[in-house]
């Protein structure tokens, strides 16, 4: 599933194309995604509308239009959101298109259905139900790490667990979990009441190094994650810990285990991570 270091890295790619361009047309092929796809809704809110910026909260991305509603986008477990430039045919999960108005085409192609095309009328973000509960932004410059010591000093769920809850951080996802409790030197099932204090600081700054190395590289390509011109990731050249087991740690040496949580799998150094 495509987490926080691709949601941005696509965003930023369509930050090139899309701002200052107006959605002419909508064409919905199939409205059957994880929540029905409301084709009068955005035609209503969206068509005429020209996109000032693209925003990002947790994976959703945030397309401002102009006149102040909001298309939301996300990607669900195998979503791709392509910048078309010339006339091509359409594939069989090319389920919405948005016709804009220099030729130019943006479809969300989605082959599992587990994705998302909404759009939020002026005013009516704060109130969204998908955006409401979500936890914090890791790379916030604002978030603290006493914030999220005092959140968790009393919980006895795994760390790992704890950092995949969208309603404590967001957009951490499994990869970046694994990577970061690495870096950090914590097995993944610790109860996440006995890190110390003094421990939340190393850890949160392991998570935004790691989110920020993997923007840089473009995410991580797994299954099917592409971005908006149809080129995967690179990040998974530099896993540490990741897919690793029974290889040796790039620190000491020792053999990468692998255990299930919550049924996901999870990678650590015996050694490294106490």
């Amino acid at each position: 599933m495509p987490e926080l270091p691709e949601i941005e890295t696509i965003r930023h790619a369509l930050l090139k194309h899309l701002p200052g361009k107006r959605i002419d047309k909508i064409l919905v092929r199939d409205a059957r995604l994880r929540w029905p796809v409301d084709e009068n809704k955005l035609n209503q809110l969206l068509v005429g509308n020209e996109v000032t910026t693209i925003d990002r909260r947790s994976k959703y991305l945030l397309v401002r239009l102009q006149k102040e509603s909001t298309l939301i986008l996300h990607l669900g477990m195998s979503g791709q959101l392509l910048y078309i430039t010339e006339s091509r045919p359409f594939e069989k999960h090319d389920h919405v298109i948005f016709y804009l108005d220099d030729a130019t085409e943006l479809r969300f192609r989605d082959p599992r259905r587990f994705g998302m095309v909404d759009a939020i009328a002026p005013g009516g973000e704060a109130d969204y139900p998908r955006l409401a509960k979500l936890g914090a932004e890791p790379l916030d410059e604002s978030l603290q790490a006493k914030a999220l010591y005092e959140r968790a000093k009393k919980l006895t769920r795994p760390i790992k667990n704890l950092l995949m809850d969208a309603n404590f951080i967001v957009g951490v996802g499994n990869i970046y979990a694994n990577e970061s409790l690495f870096y950090a030197g914590i097995r993944p099932d610790k109860p996440a009441g006995d890190i110390a204090a003094k421990q939340w600081p190393v850890l949160l700054d392991c998570i935004q190094n790691v989110l920020t190395e993997a923007i840089k590289k473009g995410g991580t390509t797994l299954n099917d994650f592409v971005n908006s011109n149809g080129e995967g990731g690179y990040f998974q050249l530099e896993l540490a810990v990741y897919g690793r087991v029974e290889e040796p740690c790039l620190k000491c040496g020792a053999t990468i285990q692998r255990i299930v949580q919550t049924g996901r799998s999870t990678f650590f150094c015996p050694t490294c991570q106490r």
